[in-house]
């Protein structure tokens, strides 16, 4: 049984509680165990996914063709949902990534906030890619042929959108560690609003319009290489005929542009930290 000293009263908190309440000490370790970058991820990004499930499923009737008439315009919309469906909540997930990466930088020194945050990033893609193929499955209509793994033209744009898990975690290191303010819940929001936009451009396919885009946003890159695999088929030819490169050039462009800023971000950082360390 703890004694109580006189000289430490705080000693009472301190040990055992016969009562089985959980000390101040133990309340303060959950919640930061809790709060951990790498225990709510994972529900978040299936949550997410399930989140962005109904929107990716109606943007060809909201964005393309809302009344799909034919068997041409039905075919293209059925291919374009199908595409849409199983990367359903990737887009979301890449921002999540990145914020990921940037929570761990405020809780480990930077080349442990790596060593974490690149396999975390692995694991958000493939419970993003678990939950999509789920669903994704009990949505499919029977006019579909073959599982969606053999689908030539969704399976290279997925693989690439989930190998960028990873480098946008690591992006989100560096970033974190330049940006200390973005705890604050307005830089949050700013990063939100701009991430919105950036999505929005690359899903209207804007970039056609700004072709330097895709190589200096990979987020732009990201939403248009899922479009562009979506609208990729001429259906109206025997047999269907490929147009442009099913998002091909686009998802390279969004490995090459995250790839980029992860290393840069963090080589900035590094100089940045050394440089406050000269300075004391």
């Amino acid at each position: 049984m703890p004694r109580f000293d006189r000289a430490h009263p705080q000693s009472l908190t301190q040990g055992v509680n016969l009562r089985g309440v959980p000390t101040l000490r133990q309340l303060g370790s959950l919640r930061r165990v809790a709060l951990h970058p790498a225990v709510w991820c994972l529900p978040v990004m299936a949550l997410l996914v399930h989140l962005a499930m109904p929107f990716n499923n109606e943007y060809y009737e909201f964005f393309v063709n809302f009344d799909p008439q034919g068997d041409y315009q039905q075919q293209e919309w059925q291919h374009t949902e199908r595409v849409f469906r199983y990367t359903s909540g990737v887009l979301c997930g890449h921002l999540l990534a990145l914020l990921v990466g940037a929570a761990l930088s405020r809780r480990h020194r930077q080349l442990v906030a790596l060593a974490v945050a690149v396999p975390l990033g692995g694991l958000l893609a493939l419970v993003a890619v678990a939950v999509a193929f789920s669903k994704a499955r009990s949505l499919e209509a029977d006019w579909v042929v073959g599982p969606a793994v053999d689908d030539p033209i969704l399976m290279p744009v997925l693989l690439r959108e989930l190998a960028a898990f990873p480098l946008f975690a690591a992006a989100g290191v560096g970033l974190g560690i330049l940006l200390p303010r973005l705890r604050r819940y307005g830089v949050k929001v700013l990063l939100l609003a701009g991430w919105v936009v950036a999505t929005l451009t690359g899903l209207l396919d804007e970039a056609d319009t700004w072709p330097w885009l895709i190589w200096t946003v990979p987020v732009v890159a990201a939403g248009a290489a899922i479009v562009r695999a979506g609208l990729s088929v001429d259906l109206l030819t025997e047999p269907p005929e490929l147009v442009g490169d099913g998002g091909r050039g686009a998802s390279i462009a969004l490995l090459v542009g995250v790839t980029a800023y992860a290393i840069g971000l963090n080589l900035a950082a590094h100089l940045a930290q050394r440089r406050r360390l000269a300075r004391k």
